[in-house]
């Protein structure tokens, strides 16, 4: 039974969310232009504090299905994204991530960072054997993130996802760990 999580690498803590950091969150969940690739938001206020209600609510599930953190950047203390980590079928031994950073923190291998960091937490933890990620064929940016991680594209799925006035395309891509 995992109570709190908290993985630390050499510049962030990644940990649970707490209900302060809903204003961080909203920091860039309220960004129209860099929520282009993502199927949800821009929030409003309320959507990113019920964000941070539900999450908070799944720290206590038992068994624990879903991760979602808070990536705080070590050296400032501050929230500067957050990544999540969930199981994809009944075995638990495969999983997906995800990830956002404040676009004022971009380009700084920050989301790499946190993606390695939380592959390495599945593995190690519940020695997950494959991990999936999904990306808008249009993030270059998350594509360059997950091939740095060791994700293979495997699959595109053209008209995937109706969201903000297109249909988008997704790629699929996978990695397989040493379990």
């Amino acid at each position: 039974m995992i109570h709190s999580v908290e993985i630390e690498t050499e510049r962030l803590l990644i940990r649970e969310y707490t209900e302060a950091d809903w204003e961080a969150v909203h920091d860039y969940a309220r960004q129209e232009d860099i929520l282009i690739y993502e199927a949800w938001g821009p929030n409003t206020e309320t959507e990113t504090k019920h964000f941070i209600e539900r999450v908070i609510g799944d720290q206590t599930r038992q068994p624990r299905l879903s991760f979602d953190l808070a990536i705080i950047l070590k050296k400032e203390g501050r929230l500067i994204g957050g990544c999540r980590f969930g199981f994809t079928n009944a075995e638990r031994n495969e999983g997906s991530i995800g990830y956002i950073i404040n676009p004022f923190y971009w380009k700084n291998n920050y989301a790499t960072e946190a993606a390695n960091a939380l592959i390495n937490f599945a593995t190690a933890l519940f020695k997950v054997k494959q991990m999936k990620a999904t990306c808008d064929v249009l993030n270059v940016g998350s594509q360059r993130v997950l091939s740095k991680c060791g994700f293979v594209l495997t699959q595109k799925i053209e008209n995937d996802i109706k969201m903000k006035g297109r249909f988008r395309d997704t790629y699929v891509y996978l990695k397989k760990t040493d379990f």
